[in-house]
């Protein structure tokens, strides 16, 4: 007995001792300098402005002209708002040339944050196009190599971090296979990244945010994207699918975005932990629903897959 006790009271040191050295903060942010992708709305908006209010200075990577533009409309010495496309080498070289001609002589970056993605092909891989997996890949995947990449060198003249931005589905494989992949992808790049900066007093940190209401999320009703999707697929795909294959897709989908949480606070909270934290965890698992992720990941395939079908998610 006295054996578990002393156990239970050193699992309790070190958690407490763990909690204690996450709260240590970098301090002087008003030299630090973070650039954030993905800024035109979403997480990413909402980061940009709570950084600079924190006193970072932040460059706010949009992918749209008039998303800029309202950044600029602020007029903050702070902020400064750069157009962007992640998918296209040459944007991100010109985004990049930008940033090296705004910072002061011999500074880098203190934190990247790549935080721009979309959602996706939706529906199940019997739906999904070449199309669908090319163009999550290229934003979601790609898009965060080839930034990481291209600010490597600022990032490693500061002893930064890198901020990426990946989702429980990079944790559990279900549903909108496009965006599960590439959720992964940055899952592996991630730890790869973290393990040969180890050395270069570089840090590497994942979000993966439950489910949270966004624009990603919200382009228009779910049944139009449901219409749209069936009715993009050939002859052949189509004649395999039931009559009310829309309300079916549909019907699976519905639950998960009217469960998502409006309040995207705690997702935020994680990513200015990350970047201000001294000891900033490696990952971040962030909103209520994710306790039944903690679970199907840890469960046995067998009885996770048995959990999936019951959940609907092989349904179309």
């Amino acid at each position: 007995m006295a054996f578990w006790i002393i156990c239970g009271c050193i699992i309790v040191i070190l958690l407490v001792f763990e909690w204690v050295i996450r709260q240590v903060k970098i301090g002087n942010y008003q030299a630090r300098y973070v650039l954030i992708t993905g800024c035109d709305s979403g997480f990413g908006n909402e980061l940009a402005k709570q950084l600079e209010t924190l006193g970072f200075n932040v460059f706010a990577c949009c992918l749209t002209k008039s998303a800029v533009e309202k950044f600029d409309e602020t007029g903050s010495s702070k902020l400064k708002a750069i157009e962007i496309d992640v998918t296209k080498d040459a944007s991100i070289e010109k985004a990049m040339e930008i940033v090296k001609r705004a910072l002061p002589q011999g500074k880098g970056l203190w934190a990247v944050v790549n935080n721009a993605g979309i959602s996706g092909g939706i529906g199940s891989i019997n739906l999904h196009s070449r199309k669908d997996y090319d163009d999550t890949l290229a934003v979601n995947l790609f898009g965060v190599i080839m930034v990481t990449k291209a600010f490597l060198q600022l990032v490693i003249m500061e002893k930064g971090r890198f901020v990426n931005t990946s989702s429980v589905m990079g944790r559990v494989a279900a549903l909108c296979s496009s965006y599960s992949i590439s959720k992964y992808g940055v899952e592996a790049f991630s730890d790869v990244l973290r393990r040969e900066m180890y050395r270069k007093g570089v840090k590497v940190q994942i979000i993966e945010p439950g489910g949270f209401k966004t624009a990603i999320w919200g382009r228009g009703n779910l049944r139009r994207l449901a219409e749209e999707k069936v009715a993009s697929l050939s002859a052949e795909v189509r004649v395999q699918l039931p009559n009310d294959a829309v309300e079916k897709l549909d019907g699976v989908l519905r639950p998960l975005m009217e469960s998502a949480s409006p309040n995207i606070q705690p997702v935020i909270n994680a990513y200015i932990h990350s970047v201000t934290s001294k000891f900033p965890k490696k990952r971040y698992l962030v909103g209520t629903d994710t306790l039944w992720i903690r679970i199907m990941w840890n469960l046995p395939e067998c009885i996770g897959d048995f959990v999936a079908d019951r959940l609907g998610f092989n349904s179309i």
